[in-house]
């Protein structure tokens, strides 16, 4: 049995900021400000499951990025996706995870549709395959 105390949730998410905020013109945001404008992304549910490899932990995780719009904005958080899309798949494997390294990163699925509050909404889910360093 391996002990399974360090859950990488937080550091991947904050990896994950440092990567795309300075690489997109649309914000991202971890608590979104109540004078904030349209189209925005957030971070929204993380999984981590772990695997037991003989005396090594490796996660498989998914993390859903979620691109808010304004009724008129199908192709602004198309175009979101599309930058997020391209920098998992670019930087994922060599993204920089406190603790952590990344054997793999994919993006699962994308999708668009429109949002209950008469907005628009899109979402990927990226998948990272990654190992305790120390």
């Amino acid at each position: 049995m391996i002990l399974i105390r360090d859950i990488p949730m937080v550091a991947l998410q904050k990896a994950l900021f440092a990567l795309i905020k300075p690489k997109q013109s649309t914000p991202i945001y971890g608590k979104v400000p109540l004078n904030a404008t349209f189209p925005y992304i957030t971070i929204g549910g993380i999984t981590a499951k772990p695997v037991m490899v003989k005396d090594v932990v490796i996660w498989n995780t998914s993390v859903t990025f979620d691109v808010w719009g304004s009724p008129g904005d199908q192709q602004a958080v198309n175009e979101a996706l599309n930058d997020i899309s391209a920098l998992i798949t670019y930087y994922g494997q060599s993204l920089q995870i406190e603790h952590y390294e990344v054997i793999d990163a994919e993006i699962d699925l994308a999708e668009t549709f429109p949002a209950a509050d008469n907005g628009y909404h899109g979402n990927l889910t990226a998948i990272f395959k990654m190992n305790k360093t120390n």
